[in-house]
């Protein structure tokens, strides 16, 4: 499973998906969500990103380059060699990459959580566990963004990926002030051919009170 998630990329072979994507724009969704971002810690520690399947690295990047430690993590060896290959000497002490499976990572206390396209790619039997760790992973003021796949996504048989109706969704951000929850339900391209898009995309604030 890659973050950047834009298709099934293992159908059609990870370095093929990579030539596809590579030198892509930074995901919209990141874009919107940067003005919600903390911009200093009461404690003056640096803040702190988790990138849930940072693929490509271009969200990581982008945080690295804002002064932001981050946290890399892909369950793809090809995804984590490709960004370390590709990070600046002078970011290198502010990025940890993790090759793993979200729901064997221990997730640290963090200010921003991103999963770009990647939260879908859980086998349902263990997304309720990696959403609990990321609801209480995010610091009180601290941010998700992150996109979830509807019902009517093409890919919605896929035995091992998850998806959730509107009200789920909503459910899962009980403890989050939410800044945006836009529903995606159209057709469109992907790197392995076109599909139907059914794709929330949500930006949310810890609530103080979790």
């Amino acid at each position: 499973m890659s973050g950047a998630g834009f298709s099934k990329a293992s159908e059609i072979g990870w370095e093929q998906y990579y030539r596809a994507i590579e030198g892509r724009s930074l995901r919209a969704l990141f874009v919107d969500a940067i003005p919600f971002l903390p911009i200093r810690r009461t404690d003056d520690q640096a803040l702190l990103a988790i990138d849930l399947g940072c693929g490509d690295g271009t969200e990581t990047f982008a945080l690295l380059a804002r002064g932001w430690m981050v946290i890399a993590v892909d369950g793809a060896p090809e995804a984590i060699a490709r960004l370390r290959a590709s990070v600046a000497p002078a970011d290198d002490a502010r990025l940890t990459t993790i090759v793993a499976p979200f729901h064997e990572l221990a997730f640290p206390d963090a200010d921003f959580v991103y999963a770009g396209l990647s939260l879908p790619f859980c086998n349902p039997r263990e997304f309720d566990d990696v959403w609990r760790r990321i609801s209480i992973a995010v610091r009180p003021q601290g941010v998700f963004a992150g996109h979830f796949f509807g019902p009517h996504d093409s890919w919605a048989d896929t035995e091992d990926m998850t998806f959730q109706t509107r009200a789920e969704v909503e459910a899962l951000l009980s403890d989050f002030d939410v800044h945006l929850l836009h529903e995606q339900d159209e057709d469109g391209p992907a790197v392995s051919g076109p599909k139907h898009w059914h794709v929330f995309h949500v930006i949310a604030s810890k609530s103080d009170s979790s």
